[in-house]
């Protein structure tokens, strides 16, 4: 009950929110954006890409490609060296070649993120 409390929710417009930690991709289709999220349940928003990923840049997610924008923690470094992003339903995104060093410097400071709260939570 109290973990709602912490997770952060989003409002896309009046009627609709949802949990940012729950969203994996976001897929531009011109003024359409399809959210993905964890469980393969999509979305359908009658908004930009850009408009979502200047709301959602503050959690995590990074523009990947002029077409997708992703949430970083759901990403491993197979990421990096591969260049592709597979989804549930076996949907592989490129990372664009422009894109690729903005996404080592974002990952490496979410790793360091990650690594320096679980010495904190040991000791």
């Amino acid at each position: 009950m109290f973990e709602n409390l912490t997770t952060p929710i989003i409002f896309f417009n009046k009627k609709t929110s949802v949990n940012v930690n729950e969203i994996v991709l976001l897929e531009a289709n011109i003024n359409y954006t399809t959210i993905h999220f964890d469980k393969g349940r999509q979305m359908v928003l009658a908004t930009t890409i850009k408009k979502m990923e200047l709301l959602l840049k503050e959690h995590g997610f990074l523009r990947i490609h002029k077409k997708y924008v992703l949430n970083l923690s759901y990403t491993d470094d197979s990421l990096l060296k591969s260049g592709t992003f597979t989804l549930q339903n076996n949907i592989q995104i490129r990372v664009s070649r422009r894109k690729r060093g903005e996404l080592r410097k974002k990952m490496k400071v979410s790793r360091t993120k990650i690594n320096k709260e679980r010495l904190t939570n040991q000791n």
